[in-house]
């Protein structure tokens, strides 16, 4: 079995290519197709949630007083769910360091610069033969082996576009006020980290 992964950078994976070639059935080809998307994606992860560097893709914060501070969260693609909870983690961890135990956020913004658009994937397969030829002292032989090859690709949003998620919010210590928008730090650290999988 012959497995070939292409991808463009090695943790910042907008497409995604596998290719197959054998005769193995379906089921084996889309059972490693898994295996290598929840790889990627944990790679993916962890490259996007970092500080912002001299592009601006990552998080950053600004303050505004002693209790209030505006985070940025920004990232290539159009995963809306995804840079909303990157900044609310960024959040959680400013109030966590400033010596807070919970926050309220008072507004909140997504951007995205193009419209959005949804993540597309795509299968193909096709058969052929595959030729062998093997020499020895009696003289040469050829043999011809049916073979398929099939290719799955996974498209990760475009990109080309960029979003932002915008968050003000006002950090508190003891009881955390019973409304909507307040958070417990701590839980929203734990919680996020464990569900994208990220290192601390």
């Amino acid at each position: 079995m012959n497995i070939r992964l292409a991808a463009t950078q090695p943790c910042n994976v907008s497409s995604i290519t596998l290719s197959i070639t054998s005769s193995i059935k379906t089921s084996m080809a889309a059972s490693i197709c898994a295996i290598f998307f929840l790889m990627l994606t944990g790679c993916t992860n962890q490259s996007m949630y970092r500080p912002a560097s001299h592009s601006g893709y990552g998080y950053q914060e600004t303050t505004i007083s002693d209790e209030r501070y505006r985070v940025h969260f920004k990232a290539r693609g159009d995963n809306r769910i995804k840079a909303m909870d990157f900044a609310l983690l960024r959040a959680a961890e400013l109030t966590h360091r400033q010596g807070f135990d919970w926050f309220i956020v008072v507004s909140r913004d997504t951007l995205i610069d193009r419209e959005n658009a949804s993540p597309r994937s795509s299968i193909s397969a096709r058969s052929g033969h595959t030729t062998t030829r093997s020499c020895g002292l009696l003289g040469c032989t050829t043999q011809s082996k049916p073979s398929t090859q099939m290719g799955i690709g996974l498209s990760f949003g475009d990109s080309n576009r960029e979003i932002e998620s915008i968050l003000e919010i006002k950090m508190g210590r003891g009881v955390r006020p019973e409304q909507i928008d307040s958070y417990e730090a701590r839980d929203i650290i734990d919680n996020l980290y464990r569900n994208y999988e990220l290192d601390r």
